[in-house]
């Protein structure tokens, strides 16, 4: 026994259905599963005849996934003695100390490595010259410089020299302390001491005395000097 669907007509549903099987609607209550007699049911329907809401139905496509229940999240409870979570912190800035306020630094100080002073090395030795007086009859010939001599004329106040021109020609021209011969590197120097005549250089090979001299000059075997008007040859000795 089968219900036939009121509004597709379709019979084949089974008689504890509820939708029609072929349109998806309701099937009426007052559906009647039909029989093989085609005698008319002469029992009265009580029921009035009401139209059912027809809502139309969409078969599921076949093969589709089932729909997808939405689920709320599942809370889980925290284990018993788990540690708290540890909450990300951001690096902690550390402004540098202010300049005055920074500690001084340690003074250093430069290592020097000692270097033991080196041997003075001995003067020079210079050649002794001799100073031969040009005037004939001159109350002493020649002066033998060896070592740094003063050329002057006594003074009580300032005591003798080491060459005396006193009583030589012209031996007024000379002042107390006149002039100075020393050795410097290898050769005799001459230096006017701030004398009132000055002194005079004609070197070796010149017709003539050079002006007076300013600073020390050297003085040369064959060369000529002249303290004021006192004159010598400066020979080796």
């Amino acid at each position: 026994m089968s219900i036939t669907c009121s509004t597709c007509g379709y019979d084949g549903n089974p008689d504890n259905a509820e939708f029609c099987d072929a349109c998806g609607a309701e099937l009426s209550l007052s559906a009647q599963p039909q029989s093989n007699s085609t005698a008319p049911d002469s029992t009265p329907d009580s029921t009035p005849d009401s139209t059912p809401e027809i809502i139309p139905f969409t078969p599921p496509a076949p093969n589709s996934p089932p729909p997808v229940e939405s689920q709320d999240p599942v809370f889980t409870p925290p284990t018993p003695n788990s540690p708290p979570p540890i909450e990300s912190q951001d690096p902690v800035f550390t402004p540098p100390p202010a300049p005055g306020n920074a500690p001084p630094a340690p003074p250093s100080f430069p290592i020097r490595e000692t270097v033991p002073p080196a041997a003075a090395s001995p003067p020079a030795s210079s050649p002794a010259i001799c100073l031969t007086a040009k005037q004939t009859n001159a109350p002493q010939s020649e002066f033998p410089v060896h070592q740094i001599s003063l050329i002057g004329v006594f003074d009580p106040d300032s005591g003798p020299v080491d060459i005396d021109l006193e009583s030589f020609i012209g031996g007024e021209t000379v002042s107390r302390h006149h002039a100075e011969i020393y050795p410097e590197a290898g050769t005799w120097m001459v230096k006017d001491l701030g004398s009132t005549n000055g002194v005079f250089i004609k070197p070796q090979g010149q017709p003539r005395f050079s002006a007076r001299i300013t600073r020390p000059t050297p003085l040369n075997p064959g060369d000529e000097v002249a303290f004021g008007k006192v004159q010598f040859f400066v020979q080796a000795s």
